[in-house]
């Protein structure tokens, strides 16, 4: 056998016998990978390549709202998924064109609220989130479009976001910063206007991660905000300016795709843009 043929095929078998290894160390769901956080399960719907945001349905029984990053048509499909990984249903969003999809959020008057409010690289001057009637996931797979949106400019230099959450009359979006900066939380009202609205900052955190992904319990009572480094929740008590005062109680995972959180009633529920679905069960995360 000729020395490139046999290089050739002991390439390959090296290449056959890290993939094996891969392969067999994929936790599998169910299994704790690391202390206090959980794999449930792995989204099957190979639609769904980078989930960035999610978020617990207060209406339908074990459904979440999950998106792909970016933006785009392909990207503009707002899916229903279940605790194990299924795909219930699946809605084109119509109407704006999104620059950056980063999250997702929720109100308890049946409303989404879509966050076009990634910045890479600090390019945009502006950032957008968009109002939708939350569809039901029975009732097919048609288009839905928003009710309203709201255009958002910086208060300084402009940052990147990656974290979109609602309480009361204010929708909140968390500053993605590097570099031991500490990130920020900022506040625009809800309210019916033609005009872009500056956003305000509201707290200034402890944490120096980048986050990518934020939710509030539905009784305001906990923030929940996942980074690079892992998970942290802050009781807040429906304040979400003490965010700048309470030490947040703070889970490790180094999974560096963790890219959105909600409350469940046991624990904070994440998924990852390689599509696993995790549940950081410390009591302190329990805040539905």
């Amino acid at each position: 056998m000729a020395r490139s043929q046999t290089k050739t095929l002991l390439l390959s078998s090296l290449l056959a016998t890290a993939l094996t290894a891969c392969n067999a160390a994929e936790p599998e769901p169910g299994q704790e990978i690391a202390p206090g956080v959980r794999l449930l399960a792995y989204m099957s719907d190979l639609r769904i390549t980078e989930s960035s945001g999610v978020i617990a349905s207060r209406r339908f029984p074990n459904v979440f709202w999950t998106h792909n990053d970016g933006g785009g048509p392909k990207k503009q499909v707002l899916y229903a998924i279940d605790r194990q990984g299924n795909t219930r249903a699946a809605f084109p969003v119509v109407g704006p064109r999104f620059h950056d999809w980063e999250d997702i959020a929720i109100d308890d008057a049946g409303h989404l609220y879509l966050g076009d409010i990634g910045n890479n690289d600090s390019k945009e001057n502006t950032l957008a989130v968009y109002e939708i009637d939350e569809p039901d996931p029975k009732t097919g797979t048609g288009p839905v479009s928003p009710k309203r949106g709201w255009k958002l400019k910086f208060p300084g230099a402009p940052f990147n976001c990656e974290s979109l959450f609602v309480w009361k009359d204010y929708g909140y979006v968390i500053s993605k910063v590097f570099n031991n900066a500490r990130a920020q939380i900022f506040r625009f009202p809800l309210k019916e206007t033609n005009e872009p609205l500056t956003l305000e900052l509201v707290a200034t955190t402890k944490i120096e991660s980048p986050v990518t992904g934020a939710d509030i319990s539905a009784d305001g009572t906990l923030l929940g905000l996942v980074s690079k480094t892992g998970a942290y929740v802050f009781r807040i008590d429906g304040d979400v300016a003490r965010a700048s005062e309470v030490e947040p109680h703070h889970t490790k995972l180094k999974d560096e795709h963790i890219e959105g959180c909600c409350f469940v009633p046991d624990g904070l529920l994440a998924t990852s843009e390689r599509r696993g679905i995790f549940l950081f069960t410390d009591p302190e995360f329990r805040g539905q």
